[in-house]
């Protein structure tokens, strides 16, 4: 899918997970903590696309991100190479280590426990780049924005304002980074692709085999479907969510209609 469409897939799960499964343990969410849970899933569900050279992800962040390119790319490859099953083929450089459950997770737990280890600069760095992210992925909807300085900006205020701080996303940040990474994977297994979301489990003779729904249903990426009925979808379902589950947007929308119908 196209890194608008993975954005906006991670924000609307994002919004989801932090507005309602903390009322399910009957605990009331921040405004700021849904938001920047919302945030930081938006940005992670572009990580995966670091193994591609011509993702958002990798030429359209900083050089930081390319360069991060020429590592991912490589060690997915090795990876394939390890692990192949007998009727594996390809290189395993794209959609490979980085769209599966497995390596999702494993990345969330590599960033909760270098959070555990120390503390605020991993919880920063991960939110500056999440969020970031997160903005050049919903470029297409706002265009052009400085994304470095908005991230920092936003970074700041999280620190400021949000509860807790950046502190206070400690555990949950690692978190919302594989729910992103995760439903970027599964948004590639609804494209004609597929990705191996199972790995290292051996279906079919391979480990690496493309997971994906029905052919029929599958659709190509950045086609008609995924422009037309995907990419809108997924942005009207952000926005539905965004007025559902953060605490005090509703109201005010509310009270905003009211006064143009008033006038």
């Amino acid at each position: 899918m196209l890194g608008i469409s993975h954005a906006t897939s991670g924000a609307a799960l994002g919004l989801a997970v932090a507005g309602y499964v903390p009322q399910v343990l009957g605990v009331s969410p921040s405004a700021g903590t849904v938001v920047t849970f919302a945030a930081v899933c938006a940005g992670a569900a572009l990580l995966p696309d670091l193994d591609h050279p011509s993702s958002t992800a990798t030429k359209h962040f900083t050089a930081a991100s390319a360069a991060a390119s020429y590592v991912v790319r490589p060690l997915s490859g090795l990876v394939y190479r390890l692990t192949r099953a007998r009727r594996d083929t390809g290189k395993g450089t794209h959609r490979g280590l980085t769209h599966t459950v497995l390596g999702a997770v494993l990345l969330g737990f590599a960033i909760n426990l270098a959070s555990a280890w120390w503390g605020a600069p991993v919880l920063i760095g991960t939110l500056f780049v999440c969020i970031a992210l997160a903005i050049k992925g919903l470029d297409a909807i706002v265009p052009g924005p400085p994304s470095l300085v908005i991230a920092a900006g936003l970074t700041f205020a999280v620190e400021q304002y949000v509860p807790g701080g950046t502190a206070g996303t400690a555990g949950w940040l690692g978190v919302a980074v594989t729910l992103g990474m995760i439903v970027h994977s599964l948004g590639d297994a609804a494209t004609e692709s597929g990705a191996p979301l199972l790995w290292p489990l051996t279906i079919r003779q391979r480990r690496w085999y493309p997971v994906g729904g029905p052919r029929p249903l599958r659709f190509r990426t950045g086609g008609r479907v995924e422009a037309w009925v995907v990419a809108p979808a997924l942005t009207l379902a952000t926005f539905v969510l965004v007025m559902l589950v953060v605490p005090g947007v509703a109201p005010v929308l509310l009270r905003i209609g009211d006064a143009m119908m008033g006038s």
